[in-house]
């Protein structure tokens, strides 16, 4: 009998391995977040947007064509690109598998002139307030659907982050823009 014959016939005790079902003799781990995407919600993705005034700011973005991340623009500096910007509603989301993002929600229109998609977005960003939601687009009617979720699914665990950390993921500091010389603005306006 060869040594792995031999192993292989003693018997193993299994019982060894056994771990209690509470998992409190699991360590504990904390999911660090690196990245905060800033965009719409997957067309798959189920995500519940938070009802913490804090989780929202009212802003200016700035997406180029290529990038895969807007731009964050401050006041003096959207004045600049009125015609590129787009005003928004960053509003902080969840998904099911706890990945956070910010939701850039059109605003209701000063002018009241309204857009479908937009006023329909908004719909969908509400109901996401109190339940699992998908945004499904509907070419055929030219709106925002929601798809509710139909599982008895748990609340989010919203991350022990604030606003200002989860904008500072989000954006870091190239894709803030506070001057004319930021090097996206010169690529917009055609200088490099």
């Amino acid at each position: 009998m060869t040594n792995h014959e031999q192993k292989n016939s003693v018997k193993m005790d299994f019982s060894k391995f056994k771990i209690s079902n509470n998992g409190s003799a699991l360590p504990v781990t904390q999911k660090v977040i690196t990245r905060v995407p800033v965009s719409k919600p997957g067309k798959q993705q189920f995500v519940r947007v938070s009802t913490d005034a804090e989780h929202a700011l009212d802003c200016a973005i700035l997406t180029l064509e290529g990038d895969d991340s807007p731009y964050l623009l401050s006041p003096s500096i959207a004045s600049l690109v009125a015609q590129d910007l787009k005003i928004v509603c960053l509003r902080l989301t969840i998904d099911r598998q706890g990945n956070v993002s910010l939701w850039p929600v059109p605003p209701m229109p000063d002018d009241g002139v309204e857009n479908t998609w937009n006023s329909t977005q908004r719909q969908v960003a509400a109901m996401a307030e109190t339940k699992w939601v998908r945004l499904s687009s509907n070419r055929a009617v030219g709106c925002y659907e929601a798809v509710v979720a139909q599982g008895d699914l748990p609340e989010p665990i919203w991350p022990d982050l604030s606003f200002e950390e989860i904008l500072t993921i989000a954006f870091g500091t190239t894709h803030v823009i506070e001057d004319r010389d930021h090097p996206a603005l010169r690529k917009l306006w055609g200088q490099d």
